[in-house]
């Protein structure tokens, strides 16, 4: 028998001890060793992979939620959510005011891919707006703890980022036409015509687009990445894709209830694009709240076929929650799929036709 190896899950939990069926389990216990779903594994691997230059990597955590890395080893996150499923009445909730809905409960459907308190290096958190699921308490509290990072994001987002105790000494107010520099990235602050959150607030007007969302351009030595949070289509995207270079779009897609508005559809998805001049199209949130979501098979194969027909030198690319996408080398990547780890196979090792695979290799030493 081989000597057991003493190797962790990501949760810091031995392997081995899993198969005692005798310890003891508490609450606490369980809630410890199953939440997040994947322990630390998917914060290990980001902070672990070195990006060559000229390249840039992205994570889906599922639902709106982004972390970026580039060549230089800065770490983002865009739009992150660690929190639970979650309800909303009609005194502040935008869709709830479309609809005239009294209240709406989201129920999240997708796992919590990464552990907040446990990243050693942070260089910044960007909220598009302010929605529970991209200006997330559980996620600015853990990372307000635990790094140095800087906060990013537009002027209503501020507000509540400083109800959050983040002091001004590490936030940035998002507005259009300005930028930043981050590790490995200049980060432009362009438009986002999201008319969810323009009327999501105790007002009754909306408020002006640049004051209440924005989107992100990450510029890097790999290309453009574009994070457009829960923007809908407007033409005026046509003026982004005209004076900026767009490699990878990434943006909210959905199904609506009649009556409201919240998720583009696939063929809004693939007008943005259109517009936006982007090489690459990436869709999210479709995944996670029970209310938009419709069968994610036929969904993703509408936006494929629409983006297909109508602008066939575009492409775009279906992620799983958990996937990582490299610029450039994933362009044509089309779906992603998990790895089936069977490098870690040893036919030599296998009990069921080592014998046979020893034979054939000493067949091939012998020629």
């Amino acid at each position: 028998m081989e000597n057991k190896i003493k190797a962790t899950d990501g949760r810091g939990i031995l392997a081995g001890d899993y198969l005692n069926q005798n310890r003891e389990i508490t609450r606490d216990i369980w809630l410890q060793e199953s939440f997040p779903e994947w322990g630390t594994l998917l914060n290990q691997e980001i902070e672990d992979i070195e990006i060559p230059k000229g390249k840039v990597a992205i994570w889906w955590l599922g639902g709106p939620s982004w972390i970026l890395k580039t060549d230089e080893g800065g770490i983002f996150f865009i739009d992150v959510y660690s929190g639970p499923s979650h309800y909303t009445q009609y005194y502040y909730c935008g869709v709830c005011k479309q609809a005239g809905a009294t209240d709406i409960n989201w129920m999240r459907m997708n796992p919590q891919l990464i552990d907040p308190w446990k990243f050693h290096r942070l260089d910044g958190v960007f909220c598009t707006h302010k929605h529970q699921d991209h200006c997330d308490i559980y996620t600015v509290k853990a990372t307000l703890q635990t790094t140095d990072c800087m906060y990013y994001g537009p002027e209503d987002t501020v507000v509540k980022l400083r109800s959050f105790e983040v002091p001004d000494g590490r936030i940035t107010t998002c507005r259009v036409g300005e930028k930043v520099q981050v590790p490995g990235a200049e980060v432009e602050f362009l438009m986002n015509y999201d008319e969810t959150v323009v009327r999501t607030g105790d007002q009754i007007a909306p408020e002006p687009y640049e004051k209440m969302a924005v989107s992100f351009l990450f510029k890097t030595s790999a290309g453009n990445i574009m994070f457009l949070g829960d923007t809908w289509y407007h033409d005026g995207y046509a003026a982004i894709g005209q004076n900026f270079d767009v490699d990878v779009a990434v943006f909210d897609m959905g199904r609506n209830a009649p009556g409201a508005t919240d998720k583009m559809t696939p063929y809004d998805c693939a007008r943005l694009g259109e517009a936006l001049r982007a090489k690459v199209l990436i869709p999210d949130h479709y995944d996670n709240w029970a209310n938009t979501a419709s069968d994610p098979e036929l969904l993703v194969m509408q936006f494929e076929r629409i983006v297909a027909e109508n602008t066939p030198e575009i492409r775009t690319c279906i992620m799983r929650q958990g996937g990582r996408f490299v610029y450039p080398d994933d362009r044509e990547m089309g779906r992603y799929r998990y790895p089936n780890q069977s490098d870690k196979y040893d036919a030599v090792r296998s009990i069921s036709y080592g014998d046979m695979a020893r034979r054939y290799r000493e067949m091939r030493s012998g020629e």
